[in-house]
This record gives structure tokens, C-alpha cells and sequence, in this order.
């Protein structure tokens, strides 16, 4: 397949390129940053200028069989601070590659959203896909309405959409030094000897997916032609931070030293996703939460000693 990769240079982005590669499909990157790791698989071709870019030269990549659109400019964290970048960057320049691929021979894509912001806090758990959204952060706002974009576009323009919504993913390479991502800054913490920030008592419950099983799930729909929108959480009741930290202290055998703040009002207390519908792709996540925390630590210390 041909196959553009929107943010094919971030977190999830790189690995799914790298599995993507792997399988034989010619890979086009597009990325406002340079590729983190220079031992990754090396792909056909990159645009750089971020989906901006792409959408003004989608002319040279409408022949792909996909494009998946995995870019984002913020996080929950920082997108309240400016949601009027938010929505330019993420709704506005997505809309403008709805409107090139409606107006091409490329109409399938595959848009990765978001499993806890575009819920809020949760009404039952675990939480299905036809669970109410209610997002509490503009970053939720963003993607939940460009989730509504995909369904006009899909039911008027004539495009083939999936969408993903993943839990907290982590794994080797994610940034521990980033503002999203428990796991990778425990580690990192745990790693360099400074302390966490722990918002709340460290009851908050989120799920956490290893990004072998992420990508895994985004591989199977790009692979295919199904349409609709998919949860990915880890499996389980999910875990508090609390017993992450305990986590993460068992596996490094070392202690954390935690700094605690109020909880954040963009925080939902309890995110568990229920993953039936990606089941039903013979799809189901097999890292258990201590086994990716060990497998993450072993890379960060590799990438210590390099």
C-alpha cells in the first residue's frame, strides 16, 4: 500500500511507520519535526511543514491508498492555553484535508482521536464508543469535532473513515522529559533522580496501552477497509497513579520522591475504555501494564548508556 503518515515522526507516529515499513508498504512522512531516531526505517519520502503542507501539495499524494492522520499540535495539558491555535492548527488544517481528499482518488483515512479527552468524565464504565461526548479541554473539543467532520465528509463526500481511540499510550522512545504520558516521565524521574508532580492523591484512574498493541490495532484498520470508530485501552480496570508509581518503583528498584498539587479541573478522574468493538478485528492488547513498564525502562537505560 501507499500510505502517508501524517506526524509520522512522533511518539506513535514513528512506531507505526517503522511496523508499516516492516510489512512492505511504501511510507510517506509528513512532519514539522526531524525524525528523533536515526536508526528508524527510513521512509519513501518525507513532507516536511506538517499537514499544512501536505494539504497544499496533495496534489503529488492523492494516489495513496491511505492517509493517516495521526497530528497534533497540543496536548490537554497545553491546549486551554491557546484555543484559538488549537482550533487553527488541529480542526482547521484537518477540514482542508477533508476538502483535498474529497476532491481526489484518495478517500480512505484513518484518524487518530483521542480515548479519554473526547469523553470527559466518564457517566459508566468501562467506557464504550457510544459513550457520551462531553470533552472538558480544547484538545477533546478539537478531536471530537473532527470527528463529526469525518462523519459529514464520509456520509456527503464520499470518504472512507475509521477512527482510533487510544488510552495512554507508552512505550521505548516517548519523550520523559514531554508534558503527556505518565509512564515515560515516571521513568524518566526514576531514571535522573528528580521528583514527580502528582495532581490530586493519586486516585485517578487512567488505562495505559503499550504502543506494540496501539499500533498493532492502527495496522489492522489501515490494512483493511472498515469504517467506524474504535476504542484501544490496555484491557483490565485500568490503574491509578498511585499504583503506577508503585509500578515503576518495583521495576526500577528505585523510589520516587513526589511532589503533589491540587487535581486539574481537565483531568477526568476515572478513564477505562472497553475494547469489544476492536475485538471484534481479532485485535486485543497482550503487554500487561508491568511488562511495558519493564520493557520501557530496559530502552531508556539503553539510551542512557549510548
Amino acid at each position: 500500500m501507499k500510505i502517508v503518515v501524517a506526524g509520522g515522526n512522533g511518539f506513535i507516529g514513528g512506531h507505526f511507520v517503522a511496523r508499516a515499513i516492516a510489512r512492505g508498504h511504501e511510507v510517506t512522512v509528513c512532519a514539522r519535526s526531524p525524525r528523533d531516531r536515526l536508526d528508524a526505517p527510513r521512509p519513501h519520502a518525507v513532507i516536511t511543514g506538517g499537514l499544512e503542507q501536505l494539504v497544499d501539495e496533495f496534489d503529488r499524494y492523492a494516489d495513496a491508498d491511505v492517509i493517516c492522520h495521526f497530528a497534533s499540535s497540543t496536548v490537554p495539558a497545553t491546549s486551554n492555553a491557546d484555543p484559538a491555535r488549537d482550533i487553527t492548527d488541529n480542526l482547521v488544517q484537518t477540514v482542508r484535508l477533508l476538502d483535498a481528499m474529497r476532491d481526489s482518488g484518495c478517500k480512505r483515512i484513518v484518524y487518530l482521536s483521542s480515548g479519554g479527552a473526547v469523553y470527559g468524565v466518564p457517566k459508566y464504565s468501562p467506557i464504550d464508543e457510544d459513550h457520551p461526548q462531553n470533552p472538558i479541554s480544547s484538545y477533546g473539543i478539537v478531536k471530537s469535532a473532527v470527528e463529526r467532520y469525518l462523519a459529514l465528509y464520509s456520509a456527503s463526500g464520499g470518504l472512507s473513515a475509521a477512527v482510533v481511540r487510544p488510552a495512554n499510550p507508552y512505550g521505548p522512545g516517548q519523550n520523559p522529559a514531554g508534558q503527556i504520558g505518565a509512564v515515560p516521565v515516571f521513568l524518566g524521574a526514576a531514571r535522573e533522580g528528580r521528583p514527580i508532580t502528582l495532581y490530586g492523591d493519586g486516585s485517578t484512574v487512567r488505562d495505559f496501552v503499550y504502543i506494540d498493541d496501539l499500533t498493532d490495532l492502527l495496522t489492522r484498520i489501515v490494512e483493511s477497509d472498515v469504517t467506524g470508530v474504535f476504542n484501544c485501552g490496555g484491557g483490565g480496570e485500568g490503574t491509578s497513579l498511585a499504583d503506577l508509581i508503585a509500578t515503576v518503583e518495583a521495576v526500577t528498584g528505585r523510589p520516587l520522591a513526589v511532589t503533589r498539587l491540587p487535581a486539574r479541573a481537565f483531568d477526568p478522574p476515572l478513564i477505562v475504555l472497553d475494547n469489544a468493538r476492536a475485538s471484534g478485528l481479532d485485535w486485543r492488547p497482550t503487554v500487561s501494564l508491568e511488562e511495558g513498564v519493564r520493557r520501557t525502562w530496559r530502552a531508556m537505560q539503553g539510551e542512557a548508556s549510548q
